[in-house]
């Protein structure tokens, strides 16, 4: 079942708790498909960056590379989706 919302003056958009609870993830692929726009969730990059980071140096541009690892992610699942597989 759907909801209707609404985006706020500052282009935010609230995802009512039903549907959050639903996903375990904060993060979303937001596409446009056919004049609709689609929220897909995908996995939280900074887990998957754990362990890839050095804790001797500074986390500085962590947000950086969370964002450019979720990006190849969505990247890496439209390849698989466009393969088939």
């Amino acid at each position: 079942m759907g909801a209707i919302v609404k985006i706020d003056e500052r282009g935010r958009l609230v995802v009512p708790s039903e549907f959050r609870n639903k996903v375990e993830t904060d993060y979303f692929e937001l596409r446009e498909e056919d004049g609709r726009l689609v929220l897909t969730p995908v996995s939280d990059p900074l887990k998957t960056l754990t362990g890839r980071v050095s804790r001797v140096k500074p986390l500085r541009g962590l947000d950086e590379a969370a964002e450019e690892e979720a990006e190849r992610m969505i990247m890496e699942e439209e390849g698989h989706a466009d393969s088939g597989g």
